[in-house]
């Protein structure tokens, strides 16, 4: 029995709950009947007291649902435990209802929320984000079922584009990269590639909210200097020239952030966004070298591997666009007698 806030209509004594009734304590009279649900199951997440067939991102089937997600005990309607039986055919139901062949005429969708939740998993995304992925599939999805779009080929493809918008649309410190997302997909034996996600978000009308927007380098350079940070080799160096990790990342994105500043987008050209972003962090690093009159601590070569680009990526980027940003910063910050730019510790000689 469960006591209800409620007072009785006849003697206002207190009323309890009992078998799906409130019944009055003093004088026994039924008031009312409740139909209540269970809501106190500890392992049952909040989300999962919504309507199951809302929850876009859970591919366990379709229609009416049997309890809840993860719920193996039943009730009927006003609360009462069913009795072993019944427990046992409703039990027996939910599996049913749970297997694959219940899924009729939606295996794609089924295969590619399955698909959407391993990438999911695999990339360590919120489950915010993961919903908001499988929300845009499904319009899409219900736009392509009305005929007010062209069918698409590669529901693969469409899932891809749906989880790269609602990663960019989080706007995390730490965005994930498209090719990142390709190589998990690749990974889990799809054909996908960066070209055709690319070309679908370009088909896909602009009304149904699935478009990709343009990274800027800034958005990457919390990634950029968290992983360099983390990185042993470069804790030794911080620790032999008894640096503070903290300030000295927090230098480098302040001294990246200027660089980027008074380079324009004109300036940067059709560049890759995050390879033009550790072009300017390496940047970045050598006027801190100057400031400390110490020698650099990052190389391209380390810089290059840390980052997983190209080492080549970082010298054409600093010799076409950074290489005189570099040399006014340096002058602007650094004394005129200390501002030569010490190329010892480069793993390249800057000759350009």
């Amino acid at each position: 029995m469960e006591k209800n806030d409620g007072l009785c209509k006849h003697c206002n004594g207190p009323l309890i709950q009992t078998r799906g009734e409130l019944v009055c304590s003093e004088c026994g009279i039924v008031n009312n009947s409740v139909i209540i649900s269970e809501k106190n199951d500890s392992h049952i997440p909040w989300d999962h007291e919504m309507s199951p067939g809302k929850r876009v991102h859970i591919v366990d089937g379709l229609g009416s649902y049997i309890g809840y997600h993860n719920d193996g005990y039943f009730h009927d309607g006003k609360g009462s435990t069913l009795p072993s039986k019944e427990q046992y055919k409703f039990r027996k139901l939910k599996r049913k209802y749970n297997l694959r062949i219940k899924i009729g005429n939606h295996e794609t969708d089924y295969r590619s929320l399955m698909s959407l939740n391993r990438v999911s998993g695999y990339l360590g995304i919120s489950d915010g984000v993961k919903k908001r992925a499988a929300y845009l599939y499904k319009i899409v999805t219900t736009a392509e079922n009305s005929k007010k779009i062209n069918k698409i080929s590669n529901h693969i493809v469409l899932v891809a584009l749906c989880l790269m918008v609602s990663i960019r649309e989080s706007a995390s410190n730490a965005p994930i990269r498209l090719s990142e997302i390709v190589n998990i997909f690749k990974d889990l034996g799809h054909r996908v590639s960066g070209k055709s996600i690319v070309k679908l978000a370009q088909m896909l009308p602009s009304e149904l909210g699935v478009s990709l927007k343009i990274r800027k380098s800034e958005d990457y350079l919390q990634r950029i200097t968290s992983s360099i940070i983390e990185n042993l080799g470069v804790c030794e160096r911080l620790k032999q020239l008894e640096i503070n990790k903290k300030k000295y990342e927090n230098k480098l994105i302040q001294l990246s952030r200027e660089i980027l500043c008074e380079t324009n987008l004109r300036a940067r050209g059709g560049r890759n966004p995050y390879i033009f972003a550790v072009s300017v962090v390496y940047c970045a690093d050598r006027i801190i070298g100057k400031i400390g009159a110490h020698r650099q601590i990052l190389t391209q070569k380390a810089l290059a591997d840390i980052c997983n680009v190209a080492e080549y990526s970082i010298r054409d980027h600093h010799r076409t666009v950074l290489k005189e940003k570099l040399i006014e910063k340096i002058n602007e910050i650094v004394p005129e007698g200390n501002s030569e730019i010490d190329e010892s510790e480069s793993r390249f000689p800057m000759l350009f």
